[in-house]
Protein backbone atom coordinates (compact mmCIF):
# COMPACT_ATOMS: atom_id res chain seq x y z
CA UNK A 1 0.00 0.00 0.00
CA UNK A 2 1.24 3.66 -0.64
CA UNK A 3 0.15 6.25 2.42
CA UNK A 4 -0.11 9.77 0.77
CA UNK A 5 -0.80 13.00 1.94
CA UNK A 6 -0.83 16.84 0.31
CA UNK A 7 -0.81 19.87 1.50
CA UNK A 8 -2.65 22.70 0.08
CA UNK A 9 -2.43 26.58 -0.79
CA UNK A 10 -5.13 28.95 -1.95
CA UNK A 11 -4.59 30.46 -5.55
CA UNK A 12 -7.06 32.77 -6.67
CA UNK A 13 -10.36 31.16 -5.94
CA UNK A 14 -9.40 27.36 -5.91
CA UNK A 15 -6.86 25.19 -4.09
CA UNK A 16 -3.71 24.11 -5.46
CA UNK A 17 -1.52 21.17 -4.22
CA UNK A 18 1.75 22.81 -1.97
CA UNK A 19 3.22 19.98 -0.84
CA UNK A 20 2.69 16.24 -1.80
CA UNK A 21 4.13 13.31 0.39
CA UNK A 22 3.68 9.22 0.67
CA UNK A 23 5.32 5.92 1.98
CA UNK A 24 5.01 2.32 0.40
CA UNK A 25 5.09 -0.17 2.76
CA UNK A 26 5.07 -4.12 2.81
CA UNK A 27 2.42 -6.02 4.02
CA UNK A 28 3.75 -6.04 7.54
CA UNK A 29 4.02 -2.34 7.16
CA UNK A 30 7.54 -2.16 6.80
CA UNK A 31 8.18 1.00 5.12
CA UNK A 32 9.93 0.37 1.55
CA UNK A 33 10.50 3.71 0.24
CA UNK A 34 9.24 7.32 0.77
CA UNK A 35 8.20 10.34 -1.26
CA UNK A 36 8.22 14.29 -0.83
CA UNK A 37 8.02 16.98 -2.70
CA UNK A 38 7.37 21.09 -2.66
CA UNK A 39 5.42 22.19 -5.62
CA UNK A 40 6.63 26.03 -7.07
CA UNK A 41 2.93 27.71 -7.37
CA UNK A 42 2.48 30.90 -9.57
CA UNK A 43 3.38 33.64 -7.34
CA UNK A 44 1.49 36.14 -9.84
CA UNK A 45 -1.81 33.74 -7.96
CA UNK A 46 -1.65 34.25 -4.77
CA UNK A 47 -0.39 35.76 -1.54
CA UNK A 48 2.21 33.70 0.11
CA UNK A 49 1.14 35.32 3.59
CA UNK A 50 -2.31 33.93 3.02
CA UNK A 51 -1.38 30.43 2.58
CA UNK A 52 -2.44 28.60 5.90
CA UNK A 53 0.68 25.99 6.31
CA UNK A 54 3.15 26.84 9.34
CA UNK A 55 5.70 25.03 7.35
CA UNK A 56 5.42 27.01 4.61
CA UNK A 57 8.24 29.04 3.41
CA UNK A 58 8.86 30.97 0.42
CA UNK A 59 11.65 31.24 -0.11
CA UNK A 60 12.68 27.33 0.93
CA UNK A 61 9.50 26.56 -1.88
CA UNK A 62 11.30 28.76 -4.34
CA UNK A 63 14.31 26.90 -3.70
CA UNK A 64 13.14 23.36 -3.46
CA UNK A 65 9.71 23.27 -5.10
CA UNK A 66 9.39 22.33 -8.52
CA UNK A 67 6.75 22.90 -11.02
CA UNK A 68 3.01 20.86 -11.17
CA UNK A 69 4.04 18.53 -14.23
CA UNK A 70 7.37 17.65 -13.07
CA UNK A 71 6.53 16.57 -9.44
CA UNK A 72 3.53 14.75 -10.75
CA UNK A 73 5.87 12.71 -13.10
CA UNK A 74 8.08 11.73 -10.48
CA UNK A 75 4.71 11.08 -8.21
CA UNK A 76 3.71 8.76 -11.28
CA UNK A 77 7.34 6.52 -11.38
CA UNK A 78 6.91 6.17 -7.57
CA UNK A 79 3.19 5.23 -7.71
CA UNK A 80 4.16 2.56 -10.39
CA UNK A 81 6.92 0.93 -8.61
CA UNK A 82 4.79 0.12 -5.52
CA UNK A 83 2.05 -1.18 -8.25
CA UNK A 84 0.15 -3.42 -6.50
CA UNK A 85 -4.15 -3.43 -7.07
CA UNK A 86 -5.70 -4.84 -9.90
CA UNK A 87 -8.16 -2.43 -11.90
CA UNK A 88 -9.85 -2.38 -14.98
CA UNK A 89 -9.41 0.54 -17.30
CA UNK A 90 -11.74 2.40 -19.82
CA UNK A 91 -10.77 0.31 -22.80
CA UNK A 92 -11.83 -2.93 -20.40
CA UNK A 93 -8.01 -3.96 -20.04
CA UNK A 94 -6.72 -5.10 -16.30
CA UNK A 95 -4.21 -2.43 -15.51
CA UNK A 96 -1.74 -3.14 -12.08
CA UNK A 97 -1.31 0.38 -10.34
CA UNK A 98 -1.01 1.55 -6.28
CA UNK A 99 -3.23 1.21 -3.54
CA UNK A 100 -3.21 4.20 -1.72
CA UNK A 101 -4.25 5.05 1.69
CA UNK A 102 -4.88 8.26 3.17
CA UNK A 103 -6.67 9.57 6.19
CA UNK A 104 -9.75 11.52 5.28
CA UNK A 105 -9.04 9.62 1.53
CA UNK A 106 -12.34 11.75 0.24
CA UNK A 107 -10.68 14.98 0.02
CA UNK A 108 -7.01 14.18 -0.40
CA UNK A 109 -8.55 11.38 -3.74
CA UNK A 110 -10.24 14.58 -5.00
CA UNK A 111 -7.49 17.16 -5.52
CA UNK A 112 -4.67 14.04 -6.59
CA UNK A 113 -7.52 12.97 -10.07
CA UNK A 114 -7.92 16.25 -10.53
CA UNK A 115 -4.34 17.23 -10.79
CA UNK A 116 -3.40 14.75 -12.66
CA UNK A 117 -5.96 15.24 -14.98
CA UNK A 118 -5.73 18.80 -15.14
CA UNK A 119 -2.47 18.03 -16.12
CA UNK A 120 -3.14 15.37 -18.98
CA UNK A 121 -1.75 12.67 -16.88
CA UNK A 122 -2.70 9.36 -16.54
CA UNK A 123 -3.09 8.70 -12.51
CA UNK A 124 -1.52 5.36 -12.06
CA UNK A 125 -3.68 4.31 -8.56
CA UNK A 126 -6.78 2.88 -7.71
CA UNK A 127 -9.61 5.65 -7.79
CA UNK A 128 -10.68 3.78 -4.18
CA UNK A 129 -8.61 4.71 -1.68
CA UNK A 130 -8.51 3.14 1.95
CA UNK A 131 -9.26 5.63 4.32
CA UNK A 132 -7.79 5.68 7.70
CA UNK A 133 -10.66 8.39 9.25
CA UNK A 134 -12.93 5.92 8.16
CA UNK A 135 -11.38 2.73 9.80
CA UNK A 136 -11.16 4.43 12.97
CA UNK A 137 -14.88 4.93 12.76
CA UNK A 138 -15.74 1.30 11.92
CA UNK A 139 -12.99 0.46 15.18
CA UNK A 140 -15.20 2.63 17.45
CA UNK A 141 -18.46 1.31 16.11
CA UNK A 142 -17.93 -2.42 16.14
CA UNK A 143 -16.36 -1.97 19.71
CA UNK A 144 -18.94 -0.25 21.76
CA UNK A 145 -16.84 -0.35 25.04
CA UNK A 146 -14.35 1.89 23.52
CA UNK A 147 -15.33 5.68 24.34
CA UNK A 148 -14.63 7.03 20.89
CA UNK A 149 -12.61 10.77 20.67
CA UNK A 150 -13.80 14.13 20.31
CA UNK A 151 -13.54 14.03 16.56
CA UNK A 152 -11.80 11.70 14.04
CA UNK A 153 -8.86 14.03 12.92
CA UNK A 154 -5.56 12.69 12.37
CA UNK A 155 -3.62 14.39 15.54
CA UNK A 156 -6.75 13.68 17.85
CA UNK A 157 -6.84 9.72 16.82
CA UNK A 158 -2.85 9.44 17.38
CA UNK A 159 -3.37 10.58 20.97
CA UNK A 160 -5.89 8.54 21.69
CA UNK A 161 -4.15 5.29 19.56
CA UNK A 162 -0.79 6.67 21.67
CA UNK A 163 0.79 6.72 18.47
CA UNK A 164 3.61 9.82 18.66
CA UNK A 165 2.36 13.15 17.09
CA UNK A 166 3.76 16.50 17.61
CA UNK A 167 1.30 19.07 17.13
CA UNK A 168 4.52 21.48 15.44
CA UNK A 169 4.71 19.23 12.62
CA UNK A 170 1.24 18.55 12.09
CA UNK A 171 0.52 19.58 8.11
CA UNK A 172 4.05 18.79 7.01
CA UNK A 173 3.15 16.34 4.53
CA UNK A 174 6.00 13.45 5.50
CA UNK A 175 5.11 13.64 8.97
CA UNK A 176 1.60 13.28 8.58
CA UNK A 177 1.95 10.66 6.43
CA UNK A 178 4.13 8.52 8.92
CA UNK A 179 1.72 9.20 11.37
CA UNK A 180 -1.07 7.88 9.25
CA UNK A 181 1.00 4.61 8.64
CA UNK A 182 1.52 4.53 12.58
CA UNK A 183 -2.23 4.93 13.26
CA UNK A 184 -2.93 2.09 10.67
CA UNK A 185 -0.23 -0.42 11.91
CA UNK A 186 -1.61 0.85 15.79
CA UNK A 187 -5.63 -0.31 15.04
CA UNK A 188 -4.26 -2.90 13.15
CA UNK A 189 -2.46 -4.61 16.01
CA UNK A 190 -5.63 -3.83 18.45
CA UNK A 191 -7.93 -5.69 16.19
CA UNK A 192 -5.88 -8.76 15.83
CA UNK A 193 -5.53 -8.82 19.69
CA UNK A 194 -8.79 -8.46 20.21
CA UNK A 195 -9.70 -11.09 17.13
CA UNK A 196 -7.24 -13.75 18.93
CA UNK A 197 -9.15 -13.06 22.81
CA UNK A 198 -12.22 -13.81 20.93
CA UNK A 199 -10.77 -17.23 19.81
CA UNK A 200 -9.52 -17.77 22.86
Amino acid sequence: MVFVDIELAPVGRRRAILQIAAMAVSRSLVELESFEAKIRLDESKFVPSMVPNRHFDVRLWREEGRSPKAVACDFARFLSRHASATVRGADGRQLIVAQLVAHNAEFDGVFLREWFEGLGLFFPASYRIYCTLHRAMWYFHEDRSMLPPRDFKLGTLCCHFGVPFNQFEAHDALADVRATVELYRRMTMLCAAKMTQSLN
